[in-house]
């Protein structure tokens, strides 16, 4: 028997708006990302998905998002291990400056690593796995890079372009098997 689990990356924040590094630092919803959380909603209702659990990174942007998304009627268990990858010395700092965007590929050593950010994501999934029953759903609100990741390295969309603000990600898990099964972003006419 199949699980079912909704990946929601966190509304636009401030830090999103001024393009501003915010991995392990917390920048709060501004209201277009407010307004793509509430269309994400929206989205949900219209299509009559239930929610059997819900998780939470424990950063307030994606604490946030799942409260409006269930209309706050919902409890939920925030995870640790859902939080957004560390980019050392460049929180908070302007994006332009990540290394990768001037064509180097040298990770600073304050830097997560990849690997233990996708080791992470995984253990939280079995968490979560483990935390709901056959045929049942969870959502989980998180944040674009550690969510990217995990779709990319557990699925079979190695290619999956990324998370925007307020987009969602259904994923089938059977077993150890875990599916794609579609990626929409209710609040796109917003950008």
């Amino acid at each position: 028997m199949t699980k079912t689990l909704y990946l929601v990356r966190h509304g636009q924040t401030y830090f999103n708006y001024y393009h501003k590094v915010q991995g392990r630092c917390d920048s709060p919803l501004n209201e277009k990302g407010i307004r793509q959380v509430e269309m994400a909603r929206d989205y949900f209702q219209k299509h009559h998905t239930h929610f059997d659990k819900a998780f939470s990174s424990t950063q307030e942007r994606a604490c946030d998002t799942l409260e409006i998304i269930t209309d706050h009627k919902m409890p939920y268990t925030r995870l640790k291990d859902l939080r957004e990858k560390c980019y050392g010395i460049f929180e908070g700092r302007d994006e332009f400056l990540l290394p990768w965007n001037y064509g180097n590929s040298n990770v600073d050593p304050t830097m997560e690593k990849n690997e233990d950010v996708v080791a992470r994501m995984r253990r939280a999934v079995v968490e979560i796995m483990d935390g709901i029953d056959d045929g049942e759903t969870a959502l989980v609100c998180g944040h674009g890079d550690i969510l990217a990741r995990y779709v990319r390295d557990a699925t079979d969309n190695p290619n999956f372009p990324g998370f925007a603000n307020a987009s969602i990600v259904k994923l089938t898990v059977d077993g150890d098997k875990v599916h794609f099964d579609e990626y929409v972003w209710p609040a796109e006419d917003l950008g």
